[in-house]
């Protein structure tokens, strides 16, 4: 007898030959075709079982509320960057590729302008605030 539960994993939801891209692309889909009550009722059971997860989503999107196009923020208004502790590097997280933080090369703040490398450690995030030297860490 088949589970209801879908075990986890980076492909547990792909469809034998199915490619992570159209994976991402139905969730998508799947999310834009979804009403208040539907992501609302969502987010709260993906709260219970991935927690972490949960708060980095809430907080990804409670940065980007927070932009307005062509505002120049002062430095205090600054967001933080997540940098690695290690050897402090750029890291973040894409959902193409996982729910883990990783290394990346390009624009911080700039949407598919990135490059993923791994330099041989995994990443420890901490966060650089405006202004403040990561060589002071």
């Amino acid at each position: 007898m088949a589970t209801i539960i879908t075990p986890s994993g980076p492909h547990a939801h792909l469809h034998p030959g199915q490619h992570p891209d159209a994976a991402a692309r139905q969730r998508r889909d799947r999310l834009a075709a979804a009403s208040a009550a539907d992501m609302e009722a969502a987010l709260t059971f993906l709260g219970m079982i991935d927690p972490e997860a949960f708060e980095i989503a809430l907080t990804a999107v409670a940065a980007r509320a927070d932009e307005t196009p062509g505002d120049a923020a002062a430095p205090e208004d600054e967001e933080p960057l997540p940098i690695c502790r290690q050897c402090g590097a750029l890291v973040g997280i894409f959902l193409a590729h996982g729910l883990r933080w990783q290394h990346f090369r390009g624009a911080a703040a700039t949407s598919g302008d990135q490059e993923i490398y791994h330099p041989g450690h995994p990443a420890e995030v901490t966060w650089l605030l405006p202004g403040e030297d990561p060589e002071e860490r």
